[in-house]
């Protein structure tokens, strides 16, 4: 290895650290209400509420309140209230998105 191949990897890293440092900072600056913007999804979809759900297109009140039902038991954060702050964060995004599903559902019946 030569001298000149020691200064060009030398070169490259320092360049390379300062595009990384850049790109960090930016992310890492608060908002004027002092707390860091979540990043965005962008492989999560909105579902339409009977898939949130997990019932038909056509189907009755009484179906809909049962698929609330039983979503809800499986994801609702009081269950996961003992698990990892990732498993309660999962759940309470799953929960305001079954809630939600639910509100679109019944606003109409």
């Amino acid at each position: 290895m030569t001298l000149v191949d020691i200064i060009v990897i030398a070169v490259c890293l320092a360049i390379g650290y300062k595009f990384v440092s850049a790109m960090m900072s930016k992310s890492d600056e608060p908002t004027s209400e002092g707390h860091r913007p979540e990043p965005p999804n962008l492989f999560q979809r909105q579902l339409p509420w009977y898939d949130v759900l997990g019932v038909a297109r056509d189907a009755t009140h009484e179906q809909i309140v049962s698929a609330y039902r039983a979503r809800m038991s499986e994801y609702h954060p009081d269950k996961v209230a003992n698990l990892g702050p990732d498993i309660r964060a999962l759940a309470e995004q799953k929960a305001k998105e079954i809630n939600a599903a639910y509100a679109e559902a019944t606003a109409g019946r």
